[in-house]
């Protein structure tokens, strides 16, 4: 009994502790909404994206859709595929604008051949 009273405590404790460091992001409010390619995305069609105040987003491009999970962090906006995959965005503008860097490596800017510059489209544009 005294042992799984323990085990139940620790389980809590590390719980409570995962809840606490998980609220210590920067706020995903100011770039929740609805974005799209200011350019057709290799030369065919606009990329509509999605960013969900729950850290869900999704790319659609030609009828199909990728689903992904975004975080901000140090200023960017990071977007991960269920694959692994990662797309840093750069929000200016106050989050008006975003430049994705479709590269899936760090840079310091967005290199221009693999950049896609979206813009906030607000509800009924």
């Amino acid at each position: 009994m005294k042992k799984s009273l323990l085990l139940f405590g620790a389980v809590f404790i590390l719980a409570v502790a995962c809840l606490g460091l998980g609220g210590c992001g920067e706020s995903r409010s100011a770039y929740a909404g609805n974005y799209q390619s200011m350019e057709p995305f290799a030369g065919k069609g606009h990329v509509d994206l999605e960013l969900k105040e729950n850290g869900e987003a999704s790319w659609t491009h030609l009828g199909k859709t990728l689903k992904l999970k975004w975080r901000v962090a140090e200023g960017k906006i990071w977007l991960y595929t269920k694959e692994g995959g990662l797309l840093i965005v750069t929000p200016s503008e106050g989050g008006k604008i975003l430049s994705a860097d479709t590269t899936g490596e760090w840079h310091p800017g967005c290199p221009p051949e693999q950049c896609v510059l979206f813009k906030r489209v607000e509800a009924g544009e």
